[in-house]
């Protein structure tokens, strides 16, 4: 949609997928989201998003140029065929300040500039999400009525992002290595080998300067899938056990570090404590800044 106000137009696609009302010309608008780019193209505007979660299209194309009564109800008329996106499942988005609030799939996304909240949604859905998103229910039953409502398949985690200038398999070769891992560690905690083999190794995790042998309910199993350039992390103390990992990513030709934890039952308190999920980012984050620190030296 573009609209005339006064001598300036307006792109005014926001929800999907533009988080603000952009002015039809070229140049650099600063959103809650991050940065984005306008350029002219010969079709209409290409809109580049460098910044923010690295997952989905980072770039996107919109028309302008007029087209004939026959070529637009063409067009939408295509928009109703059973295999198009919007209704194939029920998909809903709600921008909140400087986070957006996604739902498809059984799952609750909350995306902001650097990670990704991910909780499975127990079922059934509608109160829960009438309430997150302030759609009237009867109207979510009919949408899963006629779509579905599956389950989500993924546990629910949080994953936080980092760019860097380092190409995504020799940032993940840095910390693929038991000498390499046990780097960005320093100063955290001492890990002492119980078993290491090619793919996984094991450690028993000690405070700084703690006397060799002595003893730590904490251990740490790493395993490395070197296909996917990933860490798996499994951590135990005692009779409790959390799962996390460590990946690059490689997005369009950007480089990305990611920190994920991944949790073990669903976490919708997260949805109900922006301060809690923000902390818990915030420690995966310095997890992050460790392993860039890393990348620096053996760059220098």
């Amino acid at each position: 949609m573009i609209v005339q106000r006064g001598e300036e137009r307006w792109l005014c696609d926001v929800g999907f997928p533009l988080p603000a009302l952009l002015p039809a010309r070229e140049g650099e608008v600063e959103t809650a989201l991050g940065p984005l780019s306008i350029r002219r193209v010969g079709r209409g505007f290409q809109i580049e998003l460098p910044a923010g979660v690295p997952e989905g299209p980072r770039r996107l194309e919109i028309f302008d140029a007029p087209v004939s009564q026959e070529q637009f109800d063409l067009c939408w008329r295509r928009t109703f065929r059973l295999d198009s996106r919007f209704l194939r499942e029920v998909s809903l988005r709600k921008q909140l300040e400087a986070r957006v609030l996604v739902f498809a799939r059984g799952e609750i996304r909350v995306d902001d500039r650097h990670s990704r909240l991910t909780v499975p949604l127990p079922g059934p859905r509608t109160v829960r999400l009438a309430e997150l998103f302030g759609i009237e229910g009867a109207l979510l039953d009919r949408a899963f009525e006629r779509a579905g409502d599956p389950d989500s398949e993924n546990p629910g985690s949080l994953r936080c992002y980092l760019e860097t200038h380092v190409p995504a398999e020799a940032a993940f070769a840095a910390i693929a290595t038991p000498e390499g891992y046990r780097a960005p560690m320093g100063g955290v905690a001492d890990l002492e080998e119980e078993s290491v083999s090619e793919e996984q190794w094991r450690w028993r995790l000690r405070p700084p300067g703690a006397a060799p042998g002595s003893d730590s309910s904490l251990s740490e199993t790493v395993r490395r899938e070197s296909r996917d350039l990933r860490l798996s992390v499994a951590r135990k103390s005692g009779q409790s056990e959390s799962r996390s990992l460590y990946a690059a990513l490689d997005r369009e030709g950007r480089s990305y570090l990611v920190r994920e934890a991944i949790f073990d039952a669903p976490r919708e308190d997260l949805l109900r404590n922006d301060s809690l999920r923000g902390r818990l980012a915030g420690a995966l984050a310095l997890d992050l800044l460790a392993w860039s620190r890393l990348l620096g030296r053996s760059g220098d």
